[in-house]
Formats: C-alpha cells, sequence, structure tokens
C-alpha cells in the first residue's frame, strides 16, 4: 500500500512534460483501439450480411401464392410450432420457422388461431399465411374432411352425419357416376367381371357442404376434385407408360391350365386398371415411402407368370382388404387377420366375387375398393422396378409403418415374422 501511494506522489511531482507525453501516447493507444474495432466491426457487418445472415435465413416465399388451393385443417391443441409444420408438409409456406417468425414478429398472434379448415394456397409467405389463419373469418364454419381411404359407403355416413342428408339419397345419386361428372373413358375396357361404381372417384379432401345441398351436389363436387387432381398429375397420359413386368410371358403358351389373362392376353392398362391399383396401395399402404413398391407388386402378382415361379395361387391381387370390401358391400363388418375364421376358404371362394385369392377372379376387381389420394394415384403410375411378388407391414419408423418386400414366399414368411416380433401382426 505505501508503494501504491508513493509511485503516485511521485507520478504527481513529475515534469509536465512527461506527463504530457504519457496523455499523448494513451491518445494513440485508444485512437488505434477505436479504429480496430471500427474495422472489426464494418467487417464484422460485412460478414454477417454476406455470410451468415446468408447461411442462416429462414427460407421463406413472397407472395400470398401460386394459385394452387390447398384445404389446410388445424386441430384443437396444436402450437404454433406444429401448424408451422403443418403449412410446410401441404407445401403453403417454404418452412415452419418462416411461420413461426411470422407469428413472433406479429406479438405472437399465430398463438389466436381457431381451430378448423381453411383454404390457403400453396407458397405463400410466413406472414401471408398467418394473415389468413388469424383471420376468423376464413375459417370454413361448414368444413368436412374425408381422409385418405375411406370407401364410398364411409362418404356418405360421414356426409349425412355433417349434413343430415339421409345415405340412401347419396346412394340414389351415386347410381349413375357420369352424371356426376365421371368422364366415360373410366369404364372402356371392362371385361364381364367390372361394373360401372363412384367408387375411387370421390377425392378424399376438405369440403364446405352444408344441409341446404343435395346429395347430388355433394358427390359432383368430389368428383370434380377428383378430375381436378388427376389432370395435375398427368394421370391417364402415365398410365399409358406403365412398363411390361413380363413382356415374354405368353398365357396362350401355357398347357393344361384355366388362365383367362386380365387383359386379353396382351399388356394393355386402361386408367380404370391403375385406378383400381391406387385404391388398394391406399388401403394396404402404411407410408407414401413404399407405395411405388406395393404398385409393382400388384402388376407382379397379376402380369407374372406364377406358372413358371410357382409363387403364387393365380395371377390375381390375393389382398384381403379386397374381402372385406366385398362385405362393406353386403352391409357386413370387415374381419381383421386376427379374428378365427378359416382364411384358405374364404379367399378362394369361386362364388364371391370379392375372393381375391380365386383362379375363377383372376385379374381386375368389379370396382375400385376405396377412395385413393395423390400419393396412391401417383404411386399406381409409377411403380418402382423389382420382382416383388408380397410385402408385409413389418416395422415402426419415424412414426410411420414400412413394409419388408419379398419374391419368394419363404422370404416372405421371414417377414412376416419379423412382423409379429415387432408387433405390428
Amino acid at each position: 500500500m505505501l508503494g501504491d501511494i508513493d509511485s503516485q506522489s511521485d507520478h504527481a511531482d513529475a515534469p509536465r512534460r512527461h506527463r504530457r507525453r504519457e496523455s499523448g501516447s494513451s491518445l494513440l493507444a485508444m485512437t488505434l483501439v477505436v479504429v480496430l474495432f471500427g474495422v472489426l466491426g464494418v467487417g464484422g457487418w460485412w460478414a454477417y450480411n454476406n455470410v451468415v445472415k446468408e447461411f442462416f435465413t429462414v427460407a421463406d416465399f413472397e407472395g400470398d401464392g401460386n394459385g394452387t388451393v390447398v384445404t389446410v385443417e388445424v386441430t384443437e391443441g396444436m402450437l404454433v410450432a406444429d401448424i408451422g409444420n403443418m403449412l410446410y408438409n401441404e407445401g403453403v409456406v417454404a418452412s415452419s420457422k418462416a411461420f413461426v417468425n411470422a407469428s413472433e414478429d406479429d406479438g405472437d398472434s399465430g398463438t389466436t388461431i381457431q381451430p378448423g379448415a381453411y383454404e390457403m394456397q400453396e407458397e405463400m409467405s410466413g406472414a401471408a399465411a398467418l394473415a389468413i389463419l388469424t383471420n376468423p373469418e376464413n375459417r370454413m364454419a361448414n368444413a368436412v374432411t374425408i381422409p385418405e381411404g375411406f370407401t364410398s359407403m364411409e362418404v356418405y355416413e360421414r356426409l349425412s352425419e355433417h349434413t343430415g342428408v339421409p345415405i340412401e339419397d347419396f346412394e340414389a345419386a351415386a347410381a349413375d357416376p357420369e352424371a356426376l361428372g365421371v368422364d366415360p373413358l373410366w369404364f372402356e375396357g371392362f371385361s364381364d367381371r367390372q361394373f360401372k361404381s363412384v367408387e375411387g372417384f370421390l377425392f378424399p379432401a376438405t369440403y364446405e357442404f352444408n344441409e341446404n345441398m343435395t346429395a347430388e351436389q355433394m358427390l359432383t363436387e368430389m368428383v370434380a376434385k377428383f378430375n381436378a387432381t388427376i389432370e395435375e398429375i398427368d394421370f391417364v397420359d402415365r398410365v399409358a407408360q406403365i412398363s411390361d413386368p413380363d413382356p415374354d410371358f405368353d398365357p396362350g403358351a401355357v398347357d393344361g391350365q384355366d388362365f383367362q389373362p386380365p387383359t386379353g392376353g396382351e399388356f394393355e392398362i386402361h386408367p380404370w386398371m391403375a385406378l383400381q391399383i391406387a385404391s388398394i396401395i391406399q388401403t394396404e399402404s402404411g407410408s407414401p415411402k413404399d407405395d411405388a413398391k406395393i404398385s409393382r407388386v400388384m402388376y407382379n402378382k397379376l402380369y407374372l407368370n406364377w406358372f413358371e415361379h410357382e409363387q403364387t395361387n393365380c395371377n390375381c391381387f390375393e389382398s384381403e382388404a379386397i374381402w372385406n370390401y366385398g362385405r362393406q358391400l353386403n352391409g357386413e363388418d370387415p374381419i381383421t387377420s386376427g379374428e378365427e375364421i378359416n382364411w384358405f376358404e374364404v379367399m378362394r371362394d369361386p362364388e364371391n366375387p370379392w375372393a381375391p385369392s380365386a383362379p375363377e377372379n383372376a385379374g381386375y376387381l368389379p370396382s375400385a375398393i376405396a377412395n385413393p389420394g395423390v400419393a396412391a394415384l401417383e404411386g399406381a403410375v409409377e411403380p418402382e422396378e423389382g420382382d416383388w411378388l408380397f410385402f408385409v407391414t413389418a416395422y415402426e419408423e419415424d412414426g410411420e409403418l414400412l413394409a419388408l418386400f419379398a419374391h419368394s414366399y419363404e422370404e416372405h414368411q421371414e417377414n412376416t415374422r419379423t412382423a409379429e416380433e415387432n408387433g405390428i401382426q
């Protein structure tokens, strides 16, 4: 302490010129520090604007959308981030964060969004999407959602519950699919087994229907949505591009076998055939990731020479869902594979047109068995290359149920055991 006092005293008694020289040095040092920080500041700002900001900027669209209408549904309990993720998955916003940021910049207004259905557009900015959802007037007051995979019977029941229009009215309106707007091309190339049905043409989406609408008006709007979707994804033209799984297969060369080829001996796919496969995909698939593979399984089952590979019973779909659809048509409840029943007998019943493993039912079905969404429709016209004849939903990954695929029945049995071990079956 004394040393400090002495030093300060000596410093006070030092000649003034020494003190001025020391002040000048301090000023120079201070100036250099300021200049240095200034350089760093300018450089840092440049780096932020040209490097950091460019790297970390949240992806966001500009404007109010591209004109493609998307109906989204906000459910009870959704957080702002949940809504953002849903909008991103539907193609409305470029990123969930863009929507979350817009909400935060607007005083967390996203927390005021009411549950319900909203019509939006693809490729909206986060702010534009927020403006739609935070305006209660944009909420569809009479919205009803038809899930993917609903059968026509389930559609009628849902619409009747929503509007009060009797189920019988929907059944009567559906008796003439073409009067509802189904293009006649969907019924070209029928054999004696097929019949005209509205099944497959009632597009799954969210609609605004009320009790003042007729059954015919509602079903017509659903068919119109189907027609628009089919045109948008170029479904009909892509059907013609589906490749023959076995171009060397000549059914007429098979001796001693009563076989009726699915299309009269030539590989020619009509749109209704691909629609049937899309309906099976929609019913059987646990994830869009498997749709194209399931599609190939179905085409393989119909068109591969099973006399040669001896893996399947006939050139038929062999799907439990088909048999259960027949039960629904007859007013019966579906039966799951876990229930006690002689599956070999019922799946091969020659008297039942919906028995999918009966050789007498080789080929396509009497109609589609459900109303598929976009992913299933896409899968039906873009089958992945492969020789698979079997698949089984066998494991869960990231919240999705995925399947294992096999060519031989032995490998399929192993996959089935894996599914049972995973608790899927």
